[in-house]
């Protein structure tokens, strides 16, 4: 037993720190990524090298030799893929909800250049290795191989453990790959068959006579085997295994100062966007802000508006915030807050987000150290309140319970009764809540939106999550292909995202080329708030219009269009949101608002 210990010592040593460095090293900064790369290639080179020099070697030196090898031209092929550098054409996550064939398509395209770069590794070591007398190398390419493809397959599948911090920043649409589950019908199969051929490596390794060649050959795969076992029981079980590479982390950025976090919450319309540009306003020009803006559909709109405003805007397409950062959130906020430096983080959800479930994922411990202050404030469009709190009662008792603040907007559309009900029965959903009353994301009392006192949310927010059940529900299904060329016509029928499984909403969103006619574009406004082509929720968009570019927008049944200032690389587009939507005439209609003779093109 004293002779394999040695090479059950070193192949897991060799295993650890390789492992530890390639996570270390893709954690570094990217302009570093070329030179890691450039060394790793250098190394792959010798690795194959040494598998030609070493194939007709049987000594105990060349078992070593060839275990290093087959190492060496696998961990070139760990390293191009978490550098970014060979990964596959799919560059962003798939979209919430997204299931079956189609995100396995979406996952295999995010990977393929580096599948497809196994395949060619792994014949050019077969060629120099196999039936050769040492084919050390091989067989540790081989099990390096499985363990690689198995523990991939397993993670998307569904296992308890992702173990996501080890996922670099310029990796993080594969999160969206990854699924949470307490187990998946393949882990038992890789346990079994891991378990069969580890059982018949160890029984080759106790056979052979003690040192020698053939001995040292089957201890080194038969480790490689039980260090596959031992890792595929770690995606399951609640055991601290990751903990053995956290010095590996040491690259990754920290938060000095716990980060000051405002969230502006609120149904479609309220004014989020309006009261989020308030804030940037009043604030201090030199307090550093980075902005999270989320939207419904692939094409966002509201990072756009909130752009040029003094901070750093991230927008967060299609979707939920709420389910775009619940993986990792320590992480993530931690490696924005490393990358932007902010003194603050300004969230604004989309208005179909699970609020209790944002606030909960804040709360956790594990953001002790990066969250310190969270104001909460959700905004209530008075216009329409009574209305939207009708169809849907429990999402906004879910809103308004999770919040000290609360900012009833567009006071100037109702009357004092009217009024009167909101406040009633806002204090009976929250009786400790501030209300303040606000026109055009402005308070009436004057105070600054950026001066209000912060106040935590209550401590256990995530009892009082929206529950779907007692509104319609559609099949959650969304889709995040990237639109393909700005164009807006027959065979260019507009990006549509199915319905929402929360609220049974649906949102079609198109990009808009040419330049629009105001007038036009104002009377298609009214007619949509008037229930033209569907119950729409929400309407709003960028488009050109003659020399210039407006913003134009529908909530509450009001209609709004005013000048926009356009963002480098800015594209009109549009995004509708509601129920019932026809899409075919919302094209037709937008269609027919751009100028004839004055196409634009970019």
């Amino acid at each position: 037993m004293l002779t394999l210990l040695q090479p059950m010592l070193f192949a897991l040593v060799a295993w650890w720190f390789s492992t530890g460095l390639i996570i270390f090293l893709d954690g570094l900064p990217r302009h570093t990524f070329g030179y890691t790369l450039a060394g790793a290639s250098m190394l792959a080179a010798a690795g194959l090298w040494g598998l030609h020099a070493l194939a007709p070697v049987t000594t105990v030196a060349g078992a070593y030799g060839g275990f290093l090898a087959g190492l060496l031209v696998w961990s070139w092929l760990e390293v191009s893929f978490y550098t970014g550098l060979v990964t596959g054409p799919r560059k962003a996550p798939c979209a919430e909800g997204c299931s079956g064939w189609t995100h396995l398509g979406h996952a295999v395209a995010a990977s393929l250049w580096h599948e497809l770069a196994i395949l060619g590794f792994a014949a050019a070591v077969m060629a120099l290795s196999w039936g050769q007398p040492n084919a050390v190398g091989a067989w540790t390419f081989l099990t390096l191989w499985w363990m690689h493809q198995s523990a991939k397959l397993n993670v998307f599948l569904g296992v308890r453990n992702l173990n996501a911090q080890f996922l670099p920043d310029h990796l993080v649409f594969l999160r969206s790959f990854l699924r949470e589950a307490p187990i998946n019908l393949l882990f038992p199969v890789s346990i079994t068959v891991s378990t069969v051929v580890c059982s018949l490596m160890v029984g080759e390794a106790m056979a052979a006579p003690a040192a020698s060649f053939r001995q040292l050959a089957w201890t080194f795969t038969a480790t490689l085997m039980v260090l596959a076992i031992i890792e595929h029981w770690v995606l399951v079980l609640p055991l601290p295994f990751a903990r053995l590479w956290d010095w590996s982390l040491a690259a990754r950025p920290t938060v000095a100062t716990p980060l000051r976090i405002d969230v502006v919450a609120g149904f479609l319309g309220a004014g989020k966007t309006t009261v989020m540009r308030r804030l940037l306003d009043g604030a201090s020009p030199a307090e550093r802000t980075l902005v999270l803006a989320n939207d419904f559909a692939s094409l966002g709109i509201d990072g756009a508006l909130l752009a040029g405003r003094g901070a750093e805007v991230l927008e967060l397409a299609n979707g939920c915030i709420c389910c775009t950062l619940r993986d990792d959130l320590a992480g993530q906020l931690t490696r924005l807050a490393a990358r932007h430096a902010p003194h603050r983080v300004l969230i604004e959800p989309s208005g179909v987000a699970d609020l209790a479930a944002l606030l909960g994922a804040l709360r956790n411990p594990a953001l002790a150290s990066v969250v310190g202050q969270v104001r909460v404030t959700t905004v209530i469009d008075a216009g329409a309140f009574l209305a939207d709190y009708a169809r849907r009662p429990s999402w906004f008792e879910a809103q308004v319970r999770v919040s000290r603040q609360i900012l009833v907007n567009k006071v100037d559309l109702v009357q004092a009764s009217a009024l009167a009900v909101i406040r009633h029965t806002l204090q009976a959903i929250q009786p400790g809540a501030e209300l303040i009353y606000a026109c055009h994301g402005v308070p009436e009392d004057g105070r600054l939106l950026a001066n209000l006192p912060a106040s935590r949310a209550p401590a256990r927010p995530t009892a009082m999550s929206y529950h779907p059940k007692a509104e319609p529900a559609g099949a959650a299904r969304l889709r995040s292909n990237a639109p393909g060329p700005y164009t807006l016509g027959p065979d260019a029928p507009g990006l549509d995202t199915p319905r929402l499984d929360t609220l049974g909403l649906e949102s079609w969103s198109s990009p808009l080329q040419g330049s629009c006619d105001a007038l036009q574009l104002r009377h298609l406004l009214d007619e949509l708030g008037q229930g033209g082509f569907g119950e729409l929720a929400r309407v709003k968009g960028i488009a050109r219009a003659g020399a210039g570019w407006v913003r134009f927008d529908l909530a509450g049944g009001q209609a709004a269009i005013a000048a926009h200032a356009p963002q480098q690389e800015e594209f009109p587009r549009v995004l509708v949101i509601g129920q019932h939507i026809d899409r075919s005439g919302l094209l037709r209609a937008f269609q027919a608002c751009i100028l004839p003779g004055v196409l634009q093109h970019g």
